[in-house]
């Protein structure tokens, strides 16, 4: 799919993963250039980032986001920080930047890179409803982690999070009910239990307990019981919050173990060994979703980050064919 040098001029996706828009930011990966925006806090999208701090003169993201950075172990001297509230433009170097609400984990953001000759945004990691169009672009990268219809999971977050409410309303009878996700999903899924009137106890590792504190704040909803987890097991009928890294070393503790995943696209709730479930929960936008998305913001021009979705060059083909947008995905690797 041939890239147009007008894409390649304002905004490109790099080979590392950098998001790089107009003529002096960089989101999302390092590169050599003055302003680094993060996004949100996770891994992949803080990659290179203490190179960042060293070459760039300002590290861009939400207050929440920094927030969170810093509890994540990354140092970031005050004069190179600049937070940025949603809808507070700020003008370096002849570029206006400005981040816009990207509903994912606590502190996401969308960017738009403006100047007199284009406007330019991406929306970093989303989903819908919550994450309003970037409207007037004349390039739109866009995220597509589930990049085609083969990823498409049949039903909508609310009915895999009632799923998951009755999941641990039968098991934690006999038990604690242990759940693995990344950080921020960790949260976003302890904000909506509180929601939802589950009052249960909950056990979390300090740090993921100090991110849920940021993300009620955030949020306005309490978090009621919640206790430090230090190791070992429970004896206590507690929800127990664990990053996904770790779930090897936890499955062989007492009580039901529960994976949440958006790749598991067969049911919402699937058994998969001894008290051991998959729910299908995801905080990216579903590939229908990514579509709505761009046939609500209509940008002149669309590329699709094909460093961290799958099967991007699906998405920009179908954008071509279907809503008449042009659109490449990068970097370029083999379908």
């Amino acid at each position: 799919m041939e890239v147009t040098r007008h894409c390649c001029r304002y905004a490109s996706v790099g080979d590392k993963g950098e998001i790089l828009l107009g003529r002096n930011v960089v989101a999302d990966a390092f590169y050599k250039r003055i302003i680094r925006v993060v996004t949100h806090a996770h891994h992949d999208h803080t990659r290179g980032l203490p190179s960042s701090v060293k070459w760039s003169i300002y590290i861009v993201a939400t207050p929440v986001t920094f927030e969170f950075l810093k509890l994540l172990g990354y140092r970031i001297p005050e004069e190179k920080k600049l937070p940025l509230g949603y809808r507070a433009p700020v003008t370096i170097e002849n570029e206006t930047i400005t981040l816009f609400p990207a509903r994912h984990i606590a502190g996401s953001a969308q960017v738009v890179v403006e100047s007199p000759s284009y406007r330019v945004g991406y929306t970093g990691d989303f989903k819908l409803p919550g994450t309003p169009p970037l409207e007037d672009l004349d390039i739109l990268v866009i995220d597509a982690t589930y990049g085609s219809p083969k990823y498409q999971r049949r039903w909508s977050d609310w009915e895999a999070l009632s799923a998951l409410i009755s999941l641990i309303d039968e098991k934690i009878q006999q038990g604690p009910v242990w759940i693995y996700a990344f950080n921020g999903k960790i949260q976003e899924i302890m904000i909506e239990l509180r929601k939802r009137g589950v009052d249960y106890p909950f056990l979390a590792e300090p740090i993921a307990i100090e991110m849920a504190k940021i993300s009620s704040r955030e949020y306005r909803v309490e978090l009621g019981d919640i206790r430090p987890y230090l190791g070992g097991e429970v004896d206590e009928s507690a929800v127990v919050f664990i990053h996904t890294s770790k779930s090897n070393g936890k499955m062989r503790m007492r009580g039901t173990h529960v994976k949440l995943t958006g790749w598991e696209t067969r049911s919402i709730v699937r058994m998969v060994g001894d008290n051991v479930f998959r729910v299908s929960f995801s905080d990216h936008a579903t590939f229908r979703e990514i579509i709505e998305y761009v046939r609500e913001a209509m940008p002149r021009q669309v590329i699709v980050d094909g460093y961290r979705g799958r099967d991007a060059w699906f998405t920009a083909k179908y954008i071509e064919k279907m809503l008449g947008i042009p659109a490449v995905y990068m970097p370029v690797k083999r379908k």
